[in-house]
């Protein structure tokens, strides 16, 4: 191969790969820094695309189990609350059952009934000052809730002295204590009832919470995939990167060594 000063060719090709190289070196540290294997879209423009894609799926998911769990917590709420009632109503069937005995006098049954009076006023009062974040569940009539564009909702029925159709209980007399035990037994019926229901609801509010936590861990780890670096791949790259570089610059020395002998050549 003869020996050329105007065009140095091998030296040229070196420095072109060099160049390349030095590139590559600089970008696979980029990704390096942030551990990112997409850090704009000119890396990779499609990848970018779907993996802002699965981001923005990851945050819906994450929004929606946000407020799965404020409707769950609404149902603890309502359910607590109706669970204060029934032990209220079971303390007045109690005091009902022993006011409906003939041996105590008027007096002592209406000792009793002050009670059964306070403990009804209790359950009312439960009923209107049970709120979460606004919403009273026990109060207002029965009512809807929506949980979630996706048109899931709960459902809350009424549970005051009016709809349990305790507002007339007064056990002052034998006969009315007779008579308010019918009255306890189907409210109790009514608010069991309703404690089931929330129960259902609650179930599966938190089976859809999980449903919704395993699309986005799903999601996120698809995102992941295209978005993360492989760190040990990286490495290698790198090694490999530097040797290349290594090599380049040893190329390019030697390429204008030859130019140099070949002057040397001229010249004696």
């Amino acid at each position: 191969m003869g020996v050329q000063i105007n065009s140095n060719i091998p030296a040229i090709f070196a420095r072109r790969e060099t160049d390349k190289t030095v590139r590559s070196l600089s970008e696979n540290q980029e990704r390096l820094s942030s551990l990112l294997s997409i850090n704009r879209a000119s890396d990779v423009a499609a990848g970018l695309a779907i993996a802002e894609r699965f981001r923005s799926q990851v945050r819906e998911f994450n929004q929606e189990i946000k407020g799965f769990q404020s409707g769950s917590n609404l149902i603890d709420t309502a359910e607590s609350a109706l669970g204060s009632q029934s032990d209220a109503i079971s303390r007045i069937r109690e005091l009902a059952t022993q006011a409906s005995n003939g041996v105590l006098t008027h007096d002592q049954r209406a000792a009793i009934n002050v009670e059964v009076q306070q403990l009804l006023e209790d359950i009312d009062d439960t009923a209107r000052r049970t709120t979460f974040n606004g919403v009273n569940p026990l109060d207002n009539g029965n009512q809807r809730v929506a949980l979630s564009a996706g048109g899931v909702e709960l459902e809350f029925d009424e549970s005051t002295l009016s709809s349990l159709d305790l507002e007339n209980i007064d056990i002052s007399t034998q006969d009315g204590a007779r008579a308010a035990l019918g009255a306890l037994d189907d409210a109790q019926t009514q608010i069991n009832s309703n404690r089931s229901n929330l129960g259902a609801q609650q179930s599966a509010v938190q089976s859809t919470i999980r449903e919704r936590e395993n699309s986005a861990i799903n999601v996120q780890e698809a995102e992941s995939r295209i978005r993360d670096l492989d760190v040990a791949r990286a490495f290698v790259e790198q090694t490999r990167n530097e040797v290349l570089l290594q090599a380049g610059v040893s190329a390019i020395a030697q390429g204008n060594a030859q130019r140099e002998n070949a002057l040397l050549l001229l010249g004696g």
